[in-house]
């Protein structure tokens, strides 16, 4: 039997991954309680975030990696910090923060 830390996610479980953020930039609660869909083409980190998010999915399942990262906000200043993990033991972050100044 193969330890849950070793075994990496599917091609459908990572697709599942994915569909979950979507689903969450879709329909994501402003601080005012009103709902935005960020998963719009207007916004500039949604292009390299389909981009990223593909590669992720299609990944061949023995061979697959972690996708860790950091996508620019320009709208709001802010950046994104996510994690795809390729292994069923890590959980995945996607994370809106402030920008870092450097």
């Amino acid at each position: 039997m193969t330890n849950k830390s070793m075994q990496k996610l599917t091609q459908k479980e990572r697709l599942e991954v994915i569909l979950d953020i979507v689903k969450k930039l879709k329909f994501y609660v402003a601080t005012n309680g009103s709902i935005i869909n960020l998963y719009n083409d207007e916004y500039t980190f949604i292009k390299e975030f389909k981009k990223i998010s593909n590669e992720y999915i299609k990944q061949d399942d023995y061979l697959a990696l972690d996708y860790r990262g950091l996508l620019l906000f320009e709208e709001i200043n802010k950046e994104i910090e996510y994690f795809f993990p390729a292994y069923k033991n890590k959980s995945p972050l996607f994370v809106i923060r402030m920008k870092k100044v450097k």
